[in-house]
């Protein structure tokens, strides 16, 4: 006698059922990341808790007593309201000419062919491995009056006398874009780099023009490059303390320079820390408003 079983028999049998939560799907999803508790742990105690202490000390005076006058000095001093905007406007200039440059410099580096476009990109890379200190002060040395763009402009005989170049805002604006302008380059040749090349041979087979090509198929596939390097390279501008601190004046003071004032000479804890929610506070509304335009969860990879 057989003592295989009956084909049919397990055929209708009804499948096993897997009890709830022993299966991997059930384990992940009921169960916390403990992997996670570290990371959380670092941003409660090394970002949290020092936002939080900013927070509160915009809201207390020196002995602890509740107080509303940072925040009342800022509204009604219409000196700290262009300060605001100087910053914002800085920001916006650097972002256009980090922008423009940007985009020539990672069309040109997309079109190389790959050995020359990696040697071309590690110069690129190269301000990154020195601090953002140094690269001031070689600022310093070119553009002061002893300076390299001094000499060269008065032993030419173009000048008689050297330009004063430190505490304007051209040296603030170039010297920011300077700092910056990696950040877009990668941001945009990243997004280049991934981008079909057989979409503007079709284009041209179709009977469009190079310049028509370009404007229709290959310019809009990288505006997500476009918007992540615009967007980093405006944040970390109106936020940049060392450029405009060394290569400023009086009259390119920003918002960064002024809570340093207020903490190293001032000695007003209370109206720096008031004066940092207000760049906070600045930032994070242009960050939902550019979310609610830009679409951050498709600009980053994100699904929705």
């Amino acid at each position: 006698m057989s003592t295989q079983p009956d084909i049919e028999t397990l055929a209708g049998a009804p499948a096993p059922v897997r009890k709830r939560g022993f299966g991997r799907k059930g384990r992940d999803n009921r169960r916390f990341p403990l992997f996670l508790v570290p990371v959380l742990i670092f941003y409660l105690l090394f970002f949290g808790y020092p936002l939080i202490r900013i927070f509160w000390q915009s809201v207390t005076d020196m002995g602890g007593n509740y107080t509303l006058d940072g925040y009342r000095m800022f509204f009604e001093e219409p000196a700290y309201w262009a300060v605001l905007g100087y910053t914002g406007l800085l920001g916006l200039i650097t972002l256009t000419i980090t922008l423009v440059a940007g985009y020539t410099v990672a069309y040109w580096l997309v079109r190389l062919e790959k050995t020359w476009a990696v040697i071309l990109m590690a110069f690129v890379l190269i301000p990154f491995w020195s601090s953002g200190l140094v690269r001031t002060y070689a600022w310093l040395v070119i553009l002061g009056r002893q300076g390299v763009l001094n000499t060269f402009l008065l032993d030419f005989g173009l000048i008689d006398t050297p330009i004063a170049f430190i505490g304007t805002n051209t040296a603030v604006v170039f010297a920011l874009a300077y700092y910056l302008l990696p950040y877009m380059i990668l941001s945009i040749y990243s997004v280049m780099n991934g981008i079909d090349r057989n979409l503007l041979l079709a284009a041209r087979n179709l009977g469009a023009s190079p310049f028509r090509a370009f404007r229709h198929v290959f310019f809009p596939l990288t505006r997500p490059g476009i918007l992540a390097g615009s967007y980093m390279v405006f944040m970390l501008g109106i936020g940049m303390y060392i450029t405009p601190a060394m290569l400023g004046g009086p009259n390119q003071t920003t918002l960064p320079l002024v809570i340093a004032i207020q903490i190293n000479e001032a000695m007003d804890w209370t109206f720096a820390a008031t004066l940092s929610v207000i760049l906070l506070l600045v930032t994070g509304l242009m960050q939902l408003g550019a979310n609610r335009f830009l679409d951050f969860e498709r600009l980053w990879g994100g699904a929705r």
